[in-house]
């Protein structure tokens, strides 16, 4: 029944859609709320099966030489083709910057600026990348690869790589030193680029392709409970955007297509396979679990961050992150109690073992009986940090009904859980809050000196409640450390919480799109929203949605905003693990009884919208019609 639902539900948002590509954005009123930062910069996309690129829309970002970035007009790169990699291949627009980018819910991204509109087709389960064009002027592409390229026929040009790649286009077509010039015209034309295959003539069955994959897709996932359209959109546009910065042939996940975090970070990625399978695609969320599970070091941990592309550990970034242990196990724990894989469970069994191992030994091992200092969330100090040690506990409690279902004798682990809980509360909660972080002290009394933890500021994060909402606490210590961390961390100008007092990422030397420090981020929103979330407090959970979505990138997520003016910070968006947590969010909802969306509510809007549905469907028949090959 959900997933019929699903599907129902779905209908009507793929009717909306071309209603909804943009939202109400605040006007710009100064260098830093700049109406560019309102659409991505930066997008994956992908067949689902072995295949993504990198779409680099051409909306400019302000200062992007001072964080590294460069400004460049539209252009699709890193074409990724598992096993092989990232192919050397790009194709450019040789005209100006976009003004506005978005993903639509048929899985296409669509760009427009002063030449017109292009639409980027990667139709699931081919071999197919295509651009659609709709120019209002005659606009140059160029094709280059390192290999060379050369003409087949006319509208056919073959590049010199492995796996081969032919491109295909109704347009001019001329060839320069390892080049390919294509000249469209103004109005509609399309490349293709046919990857390890002949070019396809039938460029309407490909869109048709497209959307009869995706909308099945969409339509298998777990039903949201009955929400505004608006918000029931931003579901499934953020399910999507979690399979496209999904790497379709490893499953790890790139923590943004922004080259800023170009990179699969297990703790974002964690995030992004949980909300995955909570929403029913259960095939992407194992296909990273048993990557995952086949990264691990001997010892039973994992590195921070790992390339996106070839899944080898970014040893530059070592210093270690001991929440991914715990995550892990959280993981696994909900696949495995949505599946009943018991299969699943004995492939995954050893590398469980080793991490429950490190977990246990460190903290039986431990004087202070916690996991070991990490840099943790926000990589900002090395310290016993409450994030860690909850998600650890959080993890050993899940991992402990594993192994009991596997057979293994589980005493030590249950005597490091009762531990690591006690530490947890003695050295953490302070009467009022959850401090942050720890650090040793040595104290000297008559017996001799011994070891503590002392707090070292900032004291309070909004990282706390999100293992507060996870996990079993006294109800009145996570109450009171929420109502601190909103009293202290809620920006009264713009909504959202900032992570922590003096926070000036986003504002420094190593990245600066902020107008001023400590902006509001929509993750750590998003971490108070699930908080309501799982506590009954929907109201206020959905007043918390409904602001993310407000301040996204058309829709897309990002990790924060500005916390002068509200626009979404283009250097790190859109956000994968964003989009996770607004996933989890809404699947968390306790909605009152009876408020499942109705097929006769359903049905009225599709009535109403039906007209509209027959325009559209008539403006794209006569669109993909002009779009004749010439070698047809």
């Amino acid at each position: 029944m959900a997933r019929r639902q699903a599907a129902v539900v779905l209908i009507v948002l793929l009717v909306m859609t071309t209603l909804l590509v943009s939202l109400q954005l605040p006007t710009a009123t100064s260098f830093w709320s700049g109406e560019a930062s309102w659409s991505p910069s930066y997008l994956l996309l992908s067949n689902w099966v072995n295949s993504s690129v990198l779409v680099q829309t051409g909306v400019p970002i302000a200062n992007a030489t001072l964080n590294g970035l460069t400004n460049r007009p539209f252009r699709l790169t890193n074409l990724y083709v598992g096993p092989y990699g990232i192919i050397p291949l790009t194709l450019e627009l040789q005209g100006p910057y976009s003004s506005k980018a978005y993903l639509n819910l048929n899985n296409t991204i669509t760009v427009e600026g002063p030449y017109g509109s292009l639409e980027v087709v990667f139709p699931p389960q081919t071999p197919y990348l295509v651009v659609i064009a709709n120019l209002n002027e005659t606009v140059n592409f160029t094709v280059s690869s390192a290999y060379g390229v050369s003409l087949v026929e006319r509208g056919q040009a073959r590049l010199n790589t492995t796996p081969p790649l032919f491109v295909c286009t109704n347009a001019t077509m001329l060839e320069e030193a390892q080049t390919v010039m294509v000249e469209a015209l103004k109005g509609p034309s399309y490349i293709t680029i046919a990857i390890n295959s002949s070019c396809v003539a039938d460029v309407q069955m490909l869109l048709k392709l497209n959307d009869y994959r995706v909308n099945e897709w969409l339509a298998r996932s777990r039903a949201p409970p009955s929400l505004p359209l608006d918000l029931a959109r931003e579901y499934f546009l953020s399910l999507l955007l979690i399979k496209d910065d999904q790497n379709p042939y490893l499953g790890t996940f790139a923590a943004s297509p922004s080259p800023v975090y170009l990179y699969s970070w297990v703790r974002d990625s964690s995030f992004a396979a949980m909300a995955l399978q909570s929403a029913g695609h259960y095939e992407s969320a194992l296909k990273y679990w048993l990557w995952m599970a086949s990264a691990e070091t001997p010892q039973g941990t994992w590195y921070t961050r790992y390339n996106f592309y070839t899944g080898s550990p970014d040893e530059s970034f070592s210093v270690p992150e001991y929440d991914s242990l715990g995550l892990f196990e959280i993981g696994v724990y909900d696949y495995y109690m949505e599946t009943r894989n018991l299969t699943f469970l004995d492939s995954i069994a050893a590398a469980l073992n080793r991490t429950v191992s490190f977990q246990v030994s460190s903290i039986l091992g431990s004087g202070l009986h916690v996991v070991p200092e990490d840099l943790s969330v926000w990589e900002d100090r090395v310290a016993y940090h409450f994030w860690t040690e909850a998600m650890n506990l959080i993890g050993l409690q899940r991992a402990e009904v594993l192994l009991s279902v596997l057979g293994y004798n589980v005493s030590a682990v249950s005597k490091a859980i009762t531990l690591l809980n006690e530490s947890i509360n003695e050295y953490f909660w302070n009467g009022s809050i959850f401090y942050s972080a720890m650090v040793p002290y040595v104290t000297f009394t008559a017996s001799g000196k011994s070891f503590t933890l002392g707090p070292e500021a900032p004291y309070l994060s909004s990282s706390s409640l999100l293992p507060l909402a996870m996990g079993s606490w006294p109800a009145e210590r996570g109450l009171s450390d929420v109502n601190y961390v909103i009293k202290d961390l809620w920006n009264q100008k713009t909504g959202g919480l900032a992570r922590f007092n003096g926070d000036d990422y986003h504002y420094n030397d190593y990245l600066y799109d902020s107008s001023a420090p400590m902006p509001p981020w929509v993750l750590t929103t998003l971490f108070l929203a699930y908080y309501y979330a799982v506590n009954g407090n929907v109201s206020a959970a959905l007043s918390l949605l409904s602001w993310s979505v407000n301040h996204s990138q058309n829709g897309l997520l990002p990790e924060a905003v500005d916390p002068t003016y509200g626009n979404p910070l283009p250097t790190t968006s859109p956000l994968t693990w964003s989009s996770a947590m607004y996933v989890l969010t809404v699947l968390s909802l306790r909605m009152p009884s009876g408020s499942t969306l109705s097929y006769a509510v359903i049905g009225g809007v599709i009535a109403a919208l039906i007209l509209l549905t027959y325009a559209i469907q008539r403006f794209s028949v006569k669109r993909l019609r002009r779009l004749e090959p010439p070698y047809s």
